[in-house]
């Protein structure tokens, strides 16, 4: 997910930019980088609990390997980017940072991070198109650790009992989710909110259809709002979607108020500890049959502060980036691991991963196209979304004037 950077933080951090490499230098001279060889900051926003007992773990696992120390500090995600910022303004900005892989544009183009190849790290041995993630401009900025994406979860039971299959064109969800509301159960849910989290959830259908971001009111993209707005006008999906987020959706879901529900790999944990919940797990339908499904890359990427002690941050990023921890994070998250050759084994330890896994061939990086406009352009987005969903706006409407608001023209 993403936040937008204030005005005037691109000018102000090339100031910075400056500053830091004067500081650098300073710190050089005066022997303080080698004081600070021992121990590090990090900051990243992994605040739920299964997220930040894997991180510390991980965290823990390395210090104690290389015998460098991480100071940690979790942020909140709505928070990180803006912490870091002011951390930046006042020259304090931590050596390493776990970031959400559509950030890595915003802080690459503002100065705030190095190049990997500027402390020696490389990216090889990750899977091509994860490692893909953390390039801006022809350049990396980024080590992989773990992704995520989204897939169709299901009742077993509420589908078993309706005679339903799991569907796997969107005629199928469409007509599955029709038979399976009624009284107070909808078909299915999805997080529906006018921002980041409502963009990542529906864009599977707006990439699926043929259409792009850098274009919103494509026949493509019009299509594919059209589609989700004929499942509310249809009674298959509450109008109340609008405002559900990841957890109000799960909630639908684990109440059997919804028996389909689009959602993370993340959820599974979560969903695992109702042991009367019967859920199966297939990737998001498509437009036509047996067609590889496009979906987002969620997850995060470690970057390296300008200012950081390099020599440090590498011995810990090299750890963290290992085989051995990036699996045993990736299976604490419920994450895909980004390691080529831990892959086997993560799919014989979960097993229930399996349709994530098979849709990161379709995977697409939210700002390989728009870069640091991408933000400007989801909003847009799930502002018209928001409007055709309660039909308040026709799909062509919304989206009109959402690539006006997006483009400037």
């Amino acid at each position: 997910m993403a936040l937008v950077l204030k005005n005037g933080a691109r000018s102000a951090s090339r100031a910075y930019l400056k500053w830091s490499v004067a500081a650098a230098m300073g710190l050089a001279i005066t022997g303080v980088a080698t004081a600070r060889a021992e121990t590090i900051r990090s900051m990243d926003y992994m605040t739920e609990p299964t997220a930040n007992a894997a991180m510390q773990k991980a965290i823990d696992a390395c210090a104690k390997q290389t015998g460098v120390a991480v100071d940690r500090q979790a942020v909140p995600y709505p928070d990180l980017i803006q912490k870091v910022l002011l951390a930046a303004a006042s020259r304090t900005l931590p050596d390493i940072i776990y970031i959400d892989n559509s950030d890595v544009a915003k802080l690459a183009d503002g100065g705030y991070i190095l190049p990997i190849s500027d402390v020696g790290l490389k990216t090889e041995g990750f899977v091509p198109a994860l490692a893909a993630l953390g390039d801006y401009k022809g350049v990396n900025y980024a080590l992989p650790s773990a992704n995520n994406t989204i897939g169709l979860y299901y009742n077993v039971d509420l589908l078993k009992k309706a005679g339903i299959e799991p569907p796997r064109t969107w005629s199928e969800l469409k007509e599955a989710a029709r038979k399976l509301s009624g009284g107070q159960t909808y078909g299915l849910a999805f997080p529906g909110t006018p921002n980041e989290m409502g963009t990542f959830h529906t864009s599977t259908f707006v990439w699926s259809d043929g259409g792009s971001f850098d274009k919103l009111n494509s026949p493509q993209a019009i299509g594919a709002l059209e589609y989700l707005a004929d499942l509310v006008k249809i009674g298959a999906v509450s109008k109340s979607v609008i405002t559900w987020g990841i957890d109000e959706s799960r909630d639908q879901f684990l109440a059997g108020r919804a028996a389909m529900l689009i959602g993370g790999s993340w959820l599974m944990p979560q969903l695992d500890k109702h042991p009367d919940l019967h859920y199966g797990i297939v990737p998001i339908p498509t437009p036509k049959a047996d067609e590889q499904v496009k979906v987002p890359v969620g997850g995060e990427l470690w970057v390296v502060s300008v200012t950081a002690d390099k020599e440090a941050a590498k011995k810990t990023l090299e750890c963290l980036s290992s085989p051995e921890v990036v699996l045993e994070y990736a299976e604490g998250r419920h994450n895909i691991p980004a390691v080529v050759s831990v892959m086997d084994r993560f799919n014989k330890d979960l097993p229930k991963m399996a349709p994530f896994v098979s849709e990161m061939a379709g995977a697409v990086s939210r700002t390989s196209v728009l870069g640091t406009a991408y933000p400007k352009y989801s909003a847009a987005y799930s502002a018209a979304m928001q409007a055709v969903l309660i039909g308040q706006k026709t799909a062509k409407e919304a989206l009109d004037e959402a690539q006006q608001t997006a483009s400037g023209k």
